[in-house]
């Protein structure tokens, strides 16, 4: 195996296996039993983060096999650990928190939670998007009612942290080039957006799923991507960052394997069991245990 010499990033799961919605696809269901109590943090995290830093990683992404939001004490002591950690030089430019949004529409928690995170260190939160109408929420999580996109991205900014879209792509939902153009336009120019990340939904290992859009389709987006945006960066472990209307629009894979032959790591994972690994569901794939 030849020298790593750059690990990208940390993702780390967090909190409890609460969720608040009901997907029929949800990829973080099978972590569920590794799950801890609101509050616990994974222990070695910290060095995780040190690994990282030291191989020039930039930045860290916090999720959960739940909701993130439904264990805010989780997300706040992580934020602390890396707090810590500043003193001796592992700092992120780049700490995101992924959410399915709902909570990001109660002023009451935003009010609460979003300026403490900010201090420790939180920059972006990046919101699930399964569709540009709440009603594509509602079908996508199993709801009868999703929040305004409006009062969700509204919230995130009045504190000071930008707002992000994951938009995920499923067969039914965006799936071609021409529901990618008008989503991509309406979380611009409805929604104010700067910064969307996409990826296909697939299985937890990476293979194909009943809900991941058809091969033509995610062709039709690449094919898309090339005649209306410009590549201003591409990912060593595959997909593309374009500036789309002055805008960054990422396309990438919901997972990478490792290659035994890189130099490089797309990510440390760091589950809620303590695991460290260098894939999400790659066997073989822990580096600390």
């Amino acid at each position: 195996m030849p020298c790593i010499d750059k690990i990208y990033s940390v993702s780390v799961l967090v909190g409890s296996d609460q969720c608040n919605g009901n997907c029929s696809f949800c990829s973080g269901r099978y972590l569920r039993d590794q799950a801890q109590s609101d509050g616990d943090v994974p222990r070695n995290l910290d060095a995780a983060l040190r690994l990282s830093s030291k191989y020039g990683g930039w930045s860290v992404s916090i999720t959960s096999s739940g909701e993130p939001t439904l264990s805010p004490n989780s997300i706040t002591n992580v934020l602390k650990t890396m707090r810590d950690l500043r003193s001796e030089g592992v700092s992120f430019p780049f700490v995101n928190l992924f959410t399915n949004g709902i909570t990001m529409a109660d002023d009451e928690f935003v009010d609460k939670w979003l300026p403490l995170w900010k201090d420790l260190g939180l920059t972006a939160i990046a919101v699930s998007v399964h569709g540009v109408d709440e009603q594509n929420q509602v079908e996508a999580y199993g709801l009868k009612h999703y929040p305004s996109f409006h009062k969700i991205f509204d919230n995130i900014r009045r504190h000071g942290l930008v707002p992000r879209a994951t938009l995920l792509l499923r067969k039914g939902g965006v799936d071609d080039a021409v529901e990618y153009e008008r989503a991509c336009d309406r979380l611009i120019d409805h929604y104010g957006l700067k910064m969307i990340t996409s990826w296909p939904l697939a299985k937890p290992d990476g293979s194909r799923a009943s809900f991941t859009p058809s091969r033509l389709g995610l062709l039709g987006i690449r094919w898309w991507l090339f005649r209306n945006a410009e590549r201003v960066l591409g990912h060593a472990w595959g997909g593309s960052v374009y500036d789309y209307r002055g805008r960054s629009v990422r396309m990438t894979s919901y997972v990478s394997k490792h290659k035994p032959n890189a130099t490089f790591i797309r990510q440390l994972v760091v589950f809620q069991d303590g695991r460290v690994a260098y894939s999400w569901f790659q066997e073989g794939a822990y580096c600390i245990a």
